[in-house]
């Protein structure tokens, strides 16, 4: 595909008095103050520091032959060699998928994303490798300037050849101005994704992308030679604007996003098991996700359908009005991350999704009571507030949209206490 070019858990919450007004998201009186605790991971955490980021790449490119972003695309085949790579505009290079577009409801950068498979996609256990890069608007992302960053991710095999039939994700971060993954010498490059403040990586990627960061060796290396349990995200053309100019709307992307679904969900694949809350067997949501967005398996539709429903969340598994709850509160502001979840987590079934009725009073609306100081039941200093959306964006768009209505009518409300 090519692009046109441009010019140069209960129902009472007992909580102290808000203490954190300054974190007050926007002027809409609607949207409650947060803690400040998007894109961390909640009771999974572990404390992140350059260290840590540090041991982290040296398990996944052990030879440091990936520090620069011309270097991660020469070692994943992108480039042929270095001196195609040009920082700006367009350059020569190898791919099986490439997309342009606006994600409006997680950090709202617009994204220039391309991805390719080794030896093939067709291929029965193929590497993966996908490159994000992300703009603040269509103008700079088509002319490939001010990028504020590049996040790249591979599905391969342990870096130390340990286990090389077993795959997994790999994360790295390169700063966009200077294609840098250290921000100086010794320090790693950590994104700020929505003017919250640096995060490290890997933790920053599993936040959305699934599993969580490890605590070092006691040798100071990286658990599992870097393996943190993340998935490639699955392609949501309903959270997504595109521009207006040719080959660039949705209509004429969908078969660059069909591509790209069919490469995510060889990470995402997973076997039919029987989910005794619905009653029904069923795959890991996003693997039911992405084929039901094409037609089932084998996804014989050309076209994406933003209309579909698990069968978890239809009758007779799910009351009538459970498509509702699933189209217009859960897709847009829960799916995209918890798909990647374990199956308990996942959200695949409405019955599953209303098992954590309590915990969805607890963390997504309980901060309508304010927001607590106590940080002794999260610990090492965090505020116990953790808060869902976990993106800020999404947070945002939930408050000061119909999706919070909805989730009220079938979650039901917090009553706080004084």
């Amino acid at each position: 595909m090519s692009f046109p070019s441009i010019p140069n858990i209960s129902l009472s919450v007992k909580l102290s008095v808000p203490l954190f007004s300054l974190f007050v998201v926007n002027a809409q009186a609607a949207v409650p103050a947060d803690p400040n605790t998007f894109l961390t991971l909640l009771e999974r955490a572990v404390v992140e520091d350059d260290n840590s980021a540090n041991a982290y790449y040296l398990a996944v490119d052990p030879n440091s032959k990936k520090t620069t972003y011309p270097d991660w695309l020469l070692e994943t085949g992108f480039i042929d060699n270095l001196a195609n790579y040009s920082a700006s505009g367009d350059f020569t290079e190898n791919f099986d998928a490439k997309v342009l577009y606006r994600n409006r409801t997680d950090l709202g950068f617009v994204r220039l994303v391309k991805a390719r498979c080794e030896p093939s996609c067709s291929d029965p256990n193929p590497n993966l490798y996908a490159i994000i890069e992300n703009y603040q608007d269509f103008d700079n992302a088509l002319a490939r300037t001010n990028r504020l960053a590049s996040v790249a991710m591979e599905w391969t095999s342990a870096a130390d050849g340990s286990n090389p039939s077993e795959k997994f994700v790999s994360f790295y971060a390169y700063i966009g101005s200077n294609d840098q993954r250290n921000e100086q010498a010794g320090i790693p490059f950590k994104p700020d994704l929505d003017t919250r403040g640096k995060k490290h990586i890997p933790g920053l990627c599993n936040s959305c992308h699934g599993g969580a960061p490890k605590v070092l060796n006691a040798d100071g290396t990286y658990q599992a030679a870097g393996n943190t349990g993340g998935l490639f995200l699955p392609s949501d053309l309903n959270n997504y604007d595109f521009d207006p100019r040719p080959g660039l709307s949705k209509a004429e992307q969908q078969a660059q996003f069909k591509k790209m679904n069919e490469i995510a969900l060889i990470t995402l694949r997973g076997k039919k098991k029987f989910d005794e809350e619905a009653e029904i067997n069923r795959f890991p949501a996003a693997h039911e996700l992405v084929e039901g967005w094409y037609g089932g398996p084998g996804m014989p539709n050309p076209i994406f359908n933003g209309d579909f429903v698990p069968a978890g969340w239809l009758p007779p598994a799910a009351p009538a009005n459970a498509s509702e709850l699933y189209l217009e509160s859960v897709a847009p502001a829960c799916r995209a991350c918890h798909v990647q979840q374990e199956r308990s987590l996942d959200f695949g079934t409405y019955k599953g999704f209303m098992v954590f009725e309590d915990a969805h009073k607890e963390l997504v609306l309980r901060v309508e009571c304010g927001v607590d100081d106590d940080s002794s039941v999260r610990g090492n200093g965090q505020d116990d507030q953790a808060v869902m959306p976990l993106a800020k964006k999404t947070y945002e768009i939930f408050w000061s949209s119909n999706e919070v209505n909805v989730f009220k009518e079938h979650v039901g409300e917090v009553e706080c206490e004084n």
